[in-house]
C-alpha cells in the first residue's frame, strides 16, 4: 500500500495541477470568451455614440440657431435612436428643443458645471427628462462664442434603442448570453439580466481596461459568468451574462492522467493560440482604431511610433502609413484654414471699403441736398441719404465681427436706431425712439431688406404719426413661431384702414412691400383714428 501511495503521488500530483491549471484556464477562456461577445456587442453602439458627437459638432450652429426640430428630422433616419434635439443656455436653461416646451432647465446642473468648465463633449448616465416617456442617455457639446462659453448642444438618445443595438450577436441554444447596456447608476436596458448587478462590479470595471469576469449564484443556486465592458469614454457599460458550468468542471481533479494531459494541452494550445492572436492582431488593431478616432477629431499631432514598436511588421507599417497620411491631411486642414483667415481678412476690407465708399456718396448727396431749393426734391435726397446709410451701418457692423456671414441683430439695430434718431431729427420732432431687440443672428443677405423695412417704417411714422406735440415710436423684435416677429408702432394720430399707408402709390409703401417679398415675410398692419399705427412683419427661418 505503501509503494502504490508511492507510485500515485506523482500521478495525484501532476492530476491536481492539471486540474488547477485547466480550472484557471477555463476561468480565462470564459471570460475572454464573454468579453469577446459584449466587444462584438458594443462596436454598434459605441459607432453610434461616436457618429452622435461627430454630428452633434456638426449641426450646433443650427442648433443654436433654434433649428431643434429640423435638425431631428435630418438625422433620425441615419441615428434611430436620437429622441430629442436641443440647446440649452450658458446658465442650463433650455432655449430650443425639438419636444415639448422651451424654459426647462438641464436635468443635472453638474453637467452644465463640467462644460461650462472646459469640458468638450460629455456623455451622461440614464435618466428620464421632463415629459420624457423613456429613459435616456445624453450627450453635449460644449459651444463658445469669442472663447467664453456660450451654452450646450445636446441629443437625446433613446436607452432602450442603444441596447437594442446589442441583439446583433448571434445567440445559439449552446451559447446563450443575456446582453445589456447598464450605467453608474446601475440601471440596466436591454435583456432581462438572472442577476443584479452590484455597485463594486461597475467600480471595478471602471477601473481596469479590458473588462472582468464575476461569477455569482442566483436565489436557486445557479452559478452565473457576468462580464463587464466599458463603453468609450463616458459611464456606460455593456453587460454579458451566461450559465456558468459550475465549481465541479473548474477545480475537480481529472479521474485519468492520460486523459487529462492531453485536455490540458489542448486547453494550453488554444489558450496560447487565443493570446497569440489577441496579442499578436487584436490589440494592435483596437489601437488602430483608436488612432483613426484620434485623426477623426482632427488630433493629427498625434504619433503612434512609441505605440506601435512592439507590434508586428505589417501593424507597425500599417500604422506609419497612418501616421504620414495624418501629417498631409493636417498640412492640408492648416492651409486651407490659413486660406480661409485670408479670404475673411479680404471680405472685411471689402465690407470695409464698401461702408467708405457708401459714406462718400452719403456726403455728396447732402452736398446736393444743399444746392437743391425744391422742397419735395430735397426730401427725396434726404430718403436716398438714409437708404445708404442703412447699407452702410450693415456693411461696418459685417466687418466689425468675425462672423461675416451673420448679423447680430442687437448691436446691428441699436446702431441703426441710434443713427436714424439723429438723422431724422427725433429730439427737435419731440419724438422718442423706444425699442425692445433681441439679439438673434441673421444673414447679411436678410439684415439688408430687414434694416431698410424699419427705415421705411420709421421715417413713414415721423412723417404722418405726429402733427405738433411729438409722441413714441418703439421698435419691437423677437424669436416667435420658427421666424422672426418685427414690429413698429407709434402713438400717433393713426389712420382711416388697415391698409391706409402701405398700399399707397409713394416710394417707401412700394419699397416695404418689396422687402416684404425678398424675405418671403407676411406683413400685417392695424390702426384706427386716434390710436397710432402699428405695422408688423413676420419673417421665417430659412431652411437652407
Amino acid at each position: 500500500m505503501v509503494i502504490l501511495a508511492i507510485a500515485l503521488t506523482p500521478i495525484l500530483f501532476v492530476a491536481a495541477i492539471q486540474a488547477y491549471v485547466d480550472g484557471k484556464q477555463s476561468l480565462e477562456i470564459r471570460r475572454s470568451d464573454l468579453l469577446g461577445i459584449a466587444d462584438r456587442a458594443i462596436d454598434e453602439v459605441e459607432q453610434e455614440l461616436i457618429t452622435s458627437e461627430s454630428m452633434l459638432k456638426i449641426f450646433s450652429e443650427q442648433i443654436a440657431a433654434g433649428r431643434c426640430s429640423d435638425v431631428q428630422s435630418w438625422l433620425t433616419p441615419e441615428m434611430p435612436s436620437l429622441i430629442n434635439v436641443a440647446f440649452f443656455d450658458e446658465n442650463g436653461v433650455s432655449q430650443c428643443t425639438a419636444s415639448g416646451e422651451t424654459g426647462f432647465t438641464i436635468y443635472d446642473q453638474a453637467w452644465n458645471e463640467a462644460l461650462k468648465n472646459g469640458q468638450v463633449f460629455l456623455r451622461t448616465d440614464s435618466f428620464m427628462g421632463k415629459g420624457a416617456k423613456e429613459s435616456m442617455f445624453a450627450i453635449f457639446y460644449r459651444m463658445e462664442y469669442r472663447g467664453e462659453y456660450v451654452g450646450a448642444a445636446g441629443f437625446g438618445m433613446a436607452a432602450e434603442d442603444l441596447a437594442d443595438m446589442l441583439s446583433g450577436v448571434e445567440k445559439s441554444a449552446q451559447n446563450q448570453v443575456d446582453l445589456a447596456l447598464a450605467d453608474d447608476n446601475l440601471a440596466v436596458f436591454g435583456d432581462e439580466l438572472p442577476v443584479a448587478l452590484q455597485k463594486e462590479w461597475v467600480e471595478t470595471a471602471h477601473a481596469e481596461d479590458g473588462g472582468h469576469l464575476f461569477i455569482v449564484s442566483d436565489e436557486v443556486g445557479k452559478s452565473w459568468d457576468v462580464v463587464l465592458n466599458r463603453v468609450g469614454p463616458g459611464d456606460l457599460y455593456a453587460v454579458a451574462v451566461r450559465q456558468s458550468p459550475g465549481l465541479f468542471d473548474e477545480v475537480t481533479l481529472r479521474p485519468a492522467v492520460m486523459i487529462g494531459l492531453p485536455l490540458l494541452s489542448f486547453s494550453i494550445a488554444l489558450a496560447s493560440a487565443w493570446f497569440a492572436v489577441d496579442e499578436l492582431v487584436l490589440k494592435w488593431l483596437l489601437r488602430l482604431r483608436r488612432l483613426a478616432y484620434t485623426y477623426g477629431r482632427g488630433e493629427y499631432d498625434a504619433r503612434p511610433d512609441q505605440d506601435f514598436q512592439m507590434a508586428p511588421e505589417e501593424i507597425s507599417s500599417l500604422a506609419l502609413a497612418m501616421d504620414r497620411m495624418s501629417e498631409r491631411i493636417g498640412k492640408r486642414d492648416h492651409d486651407l484654414k490659413a486660406a480661409v483667415s485670408e479670404r475673411d481678412a479680404a471680405l472685411k476690407e471689402i465690407h470695409h471699403r464698401v461702408k467708405n465708399n457708401l459714406q462718400i456718396v452719403t456726403s455728396f448727396l447732402n452736398l446736393q441736398s444743399r444746392r437743391v431749393t425744391d422742397p419735395e426734391s430735397r426730401a427725396a435726397i434726404n430718403s436716398t441719404r438714409l437708404r445708404i446709410d442703412a447699407l452702410s451701418v450693415v456693411h461696418q457692423t459685417l466687418y466689425q465681427h468675425d462672423d461675416l456671414d451673420i448679423v447680430h441683430l442687437g448691436t446691428f439695430f441699436e446702431h441703426l436706431l441710434g443713427h436714424l434718431s439723429n438723422a431724422l431729427g427725433l429730439d427737435e420732432l419731440d419724438v422718442d425712439l423706444t425699442y425692445d431687440i433681441e439679439d438673434l443672428p441673421l444673414r447679411a443677405d436678410d439684415a439688408i431688406p430687414l434694416a431698410l423695412f424699419v427705415l421705411e417704417a420709421i421715417t413713414n411714422s415721423t412723417k404722418y404719426a405726429f402733427v405738433e406735440d411729438g409722441g413714441e415710436i418703439h421698435v419691437l423684435l423677437k424669436e416667435q413661431d420658427q421666424g422672426l416677429l418685427l414690429a413698429i408702432r407709434d402713438n400717433g394720430s393713426g389712420a382711416e384702414s388697415d391698409t391706409a399707408k402701405v398700399s399707397g402709390t409713394g416710394l417707401g409703401s412700394k419699397l416695404m412691400s418689396a422687402f416684404e417679398r425678398q424675405l418671403n415675410g407676411k406683413m400685417e398692419v392695424s390702426t384706427a383714428p386716434g390710436e397710432g399705427y402699428e405695422v408688423r412683419l413676420f419673417v421665417p427661418h430659412r431652411t437652407s
